[in-house]
């Protein structure tokens, strides 16, 4: 007999706290690639800053934080520092219902930070990440597993995904996955393992080309190429374009909602989550990718990762007032 969940989902990745800067002295600059753009300030000068927010952040609390809004019982692995910015991060998970039994302290490092330009809607993010002596603590069961962005690279780094692989092939537990900017270092080699474990995995569009090596504007060979790696689902979103998906006999495409945006941060982390727990639920690929664009307008139209973060009562409400956008086969 296998033993009962404890939880519905885990989530495994780095919090950070990131601080938000609203500017206008600045401007776009095409760069000599012509599908870059740059974000030009004068350089030596005092910028003046419009707004100021701080929040804790990353992939992993805003998976965390949307779960537990949701009504999954949830719980957070992952390392802040012995500082006043990770206490404050344990605090606020902890005020949302994630538990945080899991979560360790770095008592040699800081609490990662990310400092976050925000300019006409967009946002650029300085970020810095500690490296941590990554050490996955005695794992309860569980229904999901989200895993998503750790690092910088090393040893402990390198320690974390055996023992995720670990836990993986000693429990009964579906695997989203969704690597963040050192694991896709790894390339389709490097995270093979992983892959071809899991349920769901979510990368833009640009990580997909990069990824499967297709570089293609066709979004169906980037799907086909990116299940062919592994996973049962594979998930493409490209911002304002919207969101595709591929469960090996169908494709999917689903478009925004033409709601206000403050700065996009978070969208992609709020529009995985959702996809996730409607998947919990026992909901539909193409629900789900409605679910997931549900979350990320909401997020979008403010500050932060975590503060328009739907609760299913507001997710119900969405699906209601808006049921005109619906997933569509392509």
């Amino acid at each position: 007999m296998s033993k009962a969940k404890e939880f519905d989902l885990i989530v495994i990745g780095d919090p950070t706290v990131d601080t938000f800067l609203h500017i206008h002295e600045a401007h776009v600059a095409l760069n000599v690639d012509p599908d870059r753009q740059q974000l030009c300030i004068d350089y030596a000068n005092k910028i003046p800053v419009d707004s100021f927010f701080r929040f804790p952040a990353g992939n992993s609390v805003n998976v965390a934080v949307s779960g537990a809004r949701m009504g999954l019982k949830v719980a957070k692995y992952g390392m802040v520092g012995e500082d006043a910015d990770g206490h404050w991060i344990i605090d606020e998970l902890q005020k949302e219902g994630v538990d945080t039994h899991l979560m360790r302290i770095d008592r040699k490092n800081s609490t990662n930070y990310s400092t976050v330009i925000v300019f006409k809607h967009e946002r650029t993010i300085l970020i810095w990440h500690q490296t941590r002596d990554y050490q996955l603590p005695v794992m309860p069961q569980a229904e999901w597993l989200y895993f998503t962005s750790v690092g910088p690279h090393g040893k402990a780094f390198e320690r974390l995904h055996k023992e995720v692989l670990g836990y993986l092939k000693s429990h009964d537990v579906t695997l989203a996955f969704n690597p963040g900017t050192h694991q896709l270092t790894l390339g389709r080699d490097g995270l093979k393992p992983f892959l071809e474990r899991c349920e769901v995995v979510y990368l833009n569009k640009e990580e997909t080309a990069d990824l499967t090596g297709k570089h293609s504007g066709d979004v169906k060979v980037l799907l086909r190429a990116l299940r062919d790696l592994g996973p049962k689902i594979a998930v493409v979103t490209d911002g304002p374009k919207g969101s595709y998906a591929y469960d090996g006999q169908k494709y999917w495409a689903c478009g925004i909602l033409d709601l206000p945006v403050v700065e996009r941060t978070g969208a992609g982390d709020s529009f995985g989550a959702a996809f996730t727990i409607a998947l919990h639920y026992g909901q539909t690929v193409a629900e789900a990718m409605r679910w997931g664009t549900f979350n990320s307008a909401s997020v979008v139209g403010h500050d932060g990762g975590v503060i328009g973060l739907l609760k299913k009562s507001q997710m119900e409400e969405f699906s209601k007032k808006y049921p005109k956008l619906q997933a569509k086969e392509i």
